[in-house]
């Protein structure tokens, strides 16, 4: 099993303006957006800021757009970096925020105009030849979370990902990209950050076995749950695959609704080789636990 020698653990805690849309890969417009954004969504969250730091350009001198193999190297590289992404909900003290996803009819109506005028077109080729096609048909389904605070990290190898992208990343930068997180999703998703930073070294607390509490999210094919309220709830992985995690959930909670956890839920590393990696900060004058469940 690989060392990972170099970890970094970026933190981010967003309040949400109304509430946000996470596309299904390879799904119509008339799928419901996942309940939490997943791995990928939240590493894009990240990415963005990153990308404006790092001066990773979105058009060239002519103000054409980067060719999209150009665009996506950039987020192969954070994504083969990567160790583990997650999201949670974090209790409020003033309100019981809960998240449902609901359909919005109108995108439905409106895939044709967004796919070329044409539903054959987008629907009946293959979906990597439609993609591009299909991409700009945002989900019909949105998480609504109005005022709600929603936690999400990003732990990966900061050295693969330099040698990936042929440019020195500092801890500096990423706590900039973490404080610079803007939006979940879609452009929809507007949010900002109450708290954020970045972890290194013997800021970040590495688990090799026993227990630890998080309200991230974590995958069931490294954790389990001790202790503590938890729903059990299909998302999609780094790999694009769609995977269970085990959700930090109050008394209601599943695939539709989660509200936030009274307090984290007690995990345990479930296969060998895996391990946990994460921090605590103090928020609102409570004592948050931020890990992430991690095969390495």
């Amino acid at each position: 099993m690989e060392a990972h020698k170099s970890p970094v653990f970026l933190y981010s805690i967003l309040k949400v303006q109304w509430g946000y849309i996470v596309r299904q890969p390879g799904a119509t417009a008339a799928q419901a957006a996942y309940i939490l954004p997943p791995p990928t969504t939240v590493v894009g969250a990240f990415a963005n800021p990153l990308a404006r730091i790092l001066g990773v350009p979105d058009y060239t001198e002519k103000r054409r757009r980067i060719p999209l193999p150009v665009r996506n190297r950039y987020m192969e590289c954070l994504l083969t970096s990567t160790l583990a992404a997650g999201a949670g909900l974090v209790p409020s003290p003033k309100v019981n925020v809960g998240v449902v996803t609901y359909e919005e009819p109108s995108r439905i109506m409106g895939t044709p105009y967004k796919a070329g005028g044409s539903y054959q077109a987008a629907l009946k080729k293959p979906i990597y030849l439609s993609i591009t096609e299909l991409l700009p048909v945002q989900a019909a389904g949105a998480a609504s979370a109005p005022d709600g605070l929603v936690a999400i990290a990003w732990l990966f190898d900061i050295e693969r990902l330099g040698h990936c992208m042929e440019v020195e990343v500092s801890l500096e930068d990423l706590e900039r990209a973490a404080w610079g997180v803007y939006r979940l999703g879609s452009r929809e998703g507007l949010s900002y950050p109450l708290l954020a930073g970045a972890a290194r070294g013997n800021d970040l607390d590495i688990i090799s076995e026993g227990i630890y509490e998080s309200l991230l999210y974590q995958d069931l094919s490294c954790a389990s749950k001790r202790s503590g309220l938890t729903s059990t709830v299909p998302l999609t992985g780094l790999d694009y695959v769609e995977r269970e995690y085990i959700v930090p959930s109050g008394p209601i909670g599943g695939v539709n609704v989660i509200t936030p956890p009274p307090e984290p839920p007690v995990f345990y590393i479930r296969e060998p080789g895996c391990r946990a990696a994460g921090v605590k900060v103090s928020f609102n004058g409570e004592d948050l636990n931020l890990y992430l469940a991690f095969r390495g």
